[in-house]
């Protein structure tokens, strides 16, 4: 064998990695979001699988050159899988009532003068082994998208995978259909897709638009027509290329994210588009002009981005519903909604008469701001009397059971808030590792979009920062980090810098 064929064979080898990571992609969404033990066990296989065999696949990427590409993101991911490692292990009653108030609220401690910080192990070790899923996600996009082409696979598929979401969440809403998935009953109310919640399926939503906007970047050449025959020669070369399909995918996924009916989710995309426009803007005219970037590109994007609020939101929207958006944030307020009568079959005392309806009332809840605030605000309690390393991940769903205020009712398994929900559990220290991870991907994001090689990195940054500010802001009144789909998907997003920066290293 001559070193063409070996280095033929070893490419070979190292592409089968790597579609099984986009495969991976495109799968955690499908079996409920991942959001059920089995689907996180049958995730949690075909990451380590993946993951061992990216470590010792051979002619693989040194592992030197994966830890300088981002060592500072790795490192507080060893740290928070460390704190979480902490809260199983027993302690001395002393240091434990150092650490919290948990005697004086309720919670016990073992035989032996020994206890956990976590007041539920089990549940705990479930989100160290979640937790240890992502950060492989995150270390194997490093790994094995090291170069533009992968770069714009990985875009790709991302793209892809909520084109999927948002066809099979429309088509089953606009066709009224019911049916089951892994024994959960998938209404059409609202647009979910494969999804139990559709406030999860809009946070999907969120992130794989945000990818599609900027692989649409990416794209734009910044070149001016001058006449006629350069706009249509422009134009049919758009038709002709992957920018025309991958337009009508992003007018697909914007229904998708509409028809959801989400609050949050939409206010949420459309915020982050405008942030992250007018920050781009600001950013890039303060920015040296390179001679590799053409004059227009600023105009190209601009107009772009325009486009898509007027095209989609305004128009697209219109027409699949937008103003029921709009309504659900206008009218929900601490009162039930009126009741709407509905009508349902039953028998007659005659078998031979016709069948007549009986209304029966029933009443359509929508939650508002405050409302989501219910096991917020009281969870801050936890916050204050667990204040270091909080009550152990995955548990709000016990201890908010000691803080529950008498006139809140129902279980509440997580606040409806990711930043109180990662305070109580993991403590202020935990939530500064996480806010320090993602400041620091947002602070590379931010270098590329201003020093970036070319439109590629600029486009990726581009994604970076407003899927993560997307998710951020949807974040206050939702709990999307603690879906697997939509929390690997943001530590894609949170990677893309990285890998993009270590290409000037290769």
């Amino acid at each position: 064998m001559n070193f063409y064929t070996t280095k033929q064979s070893v490419k070979e080898i190292d592409r089968v990695p790597l579609w099984a990571l986009f495969a991976l992609i495109v799968y955690t969404p499908l079996p409920l979001a991942s959001n059920r033990p089995w689907a996180l066990a049958m995730l949690g296989l075909l990451t380590g699988s993946l993951l061992l065999w990216t470590v010792w696949r051979p002619g693989g990427r040194p592992m030197d050159l994966v830890w300088e590409s981002a060592k500072t993101p790795l490192v507080l991911l060893g740290l928070w899988m460390a704190l979480l490692a902490v809260q199983l292990f027993p302690l001395p009653e002393a240091f434990i009532n150092m650490l919290d108030h948990r005697a004086a609220n309720g919670f016990g401690i073992q035989e032996g003068g020994r206890a956990t910080i976590s007041i539920d192990p089990y549940s705990t070790r479930l989100y160290l082994a979640k937790t240890c899923i992502l950060s492989a996600v995150f270390w194997l996009v490093i790994a094995l998208v090291n170069s533009r082409r992968r770069i714009v696979l990985l875009a790709k598929v991302v793209v892809f995978s909520g084109l999927l979401q948002a066809l099979i969440g429309v088509v089953v809403m606009a066709s009224g259909a019911t049916f089951q998935l892994f024994f959960v009953t998938i209404e059409s109310a609202r647009a979910h897709a494969t999804f139990v919640s559709p406030n999860h399926y809009a946070g999907y939503m969120e992130l794989t638009l945000a990818m599609g906007v900027g692989l649409m970047i990416a794209k734009l050449d910044g070149r001016l027509a001058l006449n006629w025959r350069q706009r249509l020669h422009g134009w049919l070369a758009v038709l002709l290329s992957g920018k025309a399909m991958l337009r009508l995918s992003l007018i697909i996924m914007v229904v998708g994210l509409v028809a959801s009916r989400s609050r949050g989710g939409n206010s949420a995309f459309f915020a982050s588009l405008l942030i992250i426009g007018v920050l781009t803007v600001i950013l890039v005219k303060r920015a040296p002009v390179k001679k590799s970037q053409p004059a227009n590109m600023m105009r190209s994007t601009i107009l772009f981005i325009t486009s898509l609020i007027v095209l989609d939101v305004f128009i697209i929207g219109g027409m699949v519903g937008v103003e029921k958006v709009v309504q659900r944030i206008e009218n929900t307020n601490l009162q039930a909604q009126s009741a709407q009568v509905q009508f349902q079959e039953e028998p007659s005392k005659d078998a031979q008469l016709s069948v007549k309806p009986k209304p029966v009332q029933v009443h359509h809840y929508e939650q508002s701001v405050e409302e989501r605030g219910e096991a917020a605000i009281p969870s801050l309690q936890i916050v204050r009397d667990f204040p270091w390393l909080g009550t152990g991940g995955g548990t709000f769903h016990l201890a908010f059971s000691h803080y529950r205020p008498a006139d809140v009712h129902g279980f509440y398994d997580h606040p409806h808030n990711d930043y109180v929900e990662f305070a109580s559990e993991a403590g202020l220290l935990g939530l500064m590792l996480l806010a320090a991870l993602v400041v620091h991907s947002a602070w590379q994001s931010v270098t590329l979009l201003v020093h970036g090689r070319d439109q590629l990195a600029r486009g990726m940054a581009f994604a970076s920062l407003m899927g993560v500010t997307s998710l951020l802001i949807h974040a206050t009144v939702d709990f999307n980090f603690q879906n697997p789909a939509n929390a690997m998907l943001f530590m894609i997003f949170l990677s893309l810098p990285y890998s993009i920066e270590t290409l000037s290293k290769r």
